[in-house]
């Protein structure tokens, strides 16, 4: 049955328009007419409201290592000679694909690169992997006999279970054939207190195949913009905003026609110098050129409480805000040697006596398996002419990495350097490996001006024997330029390490 309602409206709040000329009448040229009342408006949130799901990303870190006994694809004189094969590796994941570089003519290959991408919890996703043989026609598969079907598939629900797996994986449908993986799950962690270690063990996992490895997670929720600037007699603009950070772009949904748009989208991206990197954020009208811009320096969020800053801030054009969240995650391996490096700051090198990996490539120092090449400091010793005491110190990295025959090492930077003239040095560090004094063996960093502590992060390799490196001293000598028209080097001081008295496969890190 039909229900009457009768609303009363209150007197007090609502005026209606008298008779014109009246007093209260409503006026059309009156400047301060008399006005119903309104709904008020909701207030302005302060802060973001992201899902559940904002945040909990993951990192996978995949290392692809070696091969064995591949089929040999290239054949010659009709299949009458068996040649060998040119394999590469092709990953899927999450919509990101990876591959390798080729190794020629190997059936046995090491690639020893590192992929790292952005995933999630979500259950079903795989890791989709296949070998293949670079041809100059066509790209043969070194996995099933039918071109185009092999699959190699890893649960990636199995990795982020575990947080660590190491594989022979088998091909399928050949005679012979298997794939070394090695896969990580690196769950961000919002604080700064193991980012230096973090930094430098990237440095030592760090190959020069890889692209340079990820310290930590940044992920933004971009939830609204107000106040937007409006041209006159034109329509309100249909904003969309930019993330950038580095080379890589994430681009919001378009909002039609209004100065207060709300997108509520969240982006991930890896940072690789959480100390430098900035996020960059463009608002831009779809036809109409950029409303704002915000430049967010990394270095901001690290001084955070919870590395995280969410609140609104006002873009650069004067005119318009955005609320987001920028959160920051530092990635801590548990397989790469952060906890042993940093438990050994306070203990002596003889607390890290387990065994090394018998492989001879990054040492386990735990019962987990973690990975911790040597760091060798030492302070610099005085050249003659000098005043007596220190002259400070160089820090260094130096292991055997049997993988790919090659000694390594890397110089960090060095400290407290003595300033021997009006202006500080321009020092550079450069490497020997005695006793040979011929280029070959010869190393240097680049130059840093004017400090007496600089930073080089510098790799460098050899390629020899492991046999015959235990048999050279490396020649540690920190220099300078005496001046911009001279080619005369200033020695700073020197040292030599004898490798015979090293062991390459472990250490400790300290100055």
């Amino acid at each position: 049955m039909p229900c009457l309602l009768i609303l009363y409206l209150d007197s007090s709040e609502v005026s209606f328009p008298t008779v014109p000329g009246s007093p209260g009448a409503w006026d059309e040229d009156n400047e301060s007419p008399q006005r119903g009342s309104s709904v008020d408006a909701p207030p302005r949130p302060c802060h973001t409201t992201p899902d559940s799901h904002f945040g909990t990303e993951h990192v996978l870190r995949i290392h692809v290592l070696e091969a064995q006994d591949l089929i040999a694809k290239d054949r010659f004189l009709g299949g009458l000679v068996k040649g060998k094969s040119d394999p590469y590796v092709k990953l899927k994941l999450a919509g990101r694909s990876f591959r390798s570089h080729v190794v020629r003519e190997d059936l046995n290959p090491r690639w020893n690169e590192v992929f790292e991408v952005i995933v999630t919890s979500i259950p079903g996703q795989e890791l989709d992997i296949e070998v293949f043989d670079k041809d100059l026609d066509k790209d043969d598969f070194l996995g099933k006999k039918q071109a185009g079907l092999f699959r190699c598939k890893v649960s990636l629900t199995t990795v982020l279970n575990s947080g660590f797996l190491d594989e022979w994986l088998t091909l399928e449908d050949v005679p012979s054939g298997r794939l070394h993986l090695r896969l990580e799950r690196l769950t961000p962690r919002p604080t700064a207190a193991e980012l230096e270690e973090v930094l430098q063990v990237n440095s030592l996992i760090q190959t020069q195949k890889s692209a340079e490895l990820a310290a930590a997670l940044l992920s933004v929720y971009m939830e609204r913009a107000e106040d937007l600037p409006l041209r006159k007699g034109t329509k309100p603009p249909s904003p969309y905003a930019t993330l950038t950070v580095g080379d890589t772009t994430h681009k919001t949904k378009t909002i039609s026609q209004t100065s207060a748009p709300v997108w509520d989208e969240s982006a991930s991206f890896l940072i690789r110098k959480p100390y430098t990197e900035s996020l960059e954020l463009q608002v831009r009208g779809e036809g109409t050129g950029t409303l704002g811009l915000l430049s967010l320096p990394l270095s901001e969020l690290l001084v955070a409480d919870q590395l995280c800053l969410d609140h609104w801030f006002t873009l650069s054009s004067g005119q318009g805000q955005v609320l987001l969240r920028a959160q920051l995650g530092i990635l801590v391996s548990q397989h790469s040697g952060v906890e042993a490096q940093s438990h050994s700051y306070s203990h002596s090198s003889s607390s890290l006596s387990e065994e090394p990996e018998l492989s001879g490539g990054p040492p386990h120092i735990t019962s987990s398996a973690p990975e911790l090449r040597q760091r060798l400091t030492t302070h610099v010793d005085s050249p003659l002419e000098a005043p007596a005491g220190p002259l400070g110190q160089v820090k260094l990295t130096v292991w055997y990495y049997s993988e790919e025959r090659k000694l390594v090492s890397i110089v960090h930077g060095c400290r407290a350097l003595r300033q021997n003239g009006r202006d500080p040095p321009d020092p550079y560090v450069s490497l020997l490996l005695l006793p040979d004094k011929n280029r070959g063996t010869k190393r240097k960093t680049s130059q840093k001006k004017r400090t007496l502590n600089p930073e080089f992060n510098e790799r460098f390799e050899w390629e020899l024997p492991l046999d015959e490196a235990l048999r050279r001293k490396l020649d540690v000598s920190v220099k300078s330029n005496s001046s911009f028209m001279s080619r005369e080097r200033e020695l700073l001081g020197k040292v030599h390490l004898d490798l015979a008295e090293i062991d390459l496969s472990q250490g400790v890190a300290q100055w």
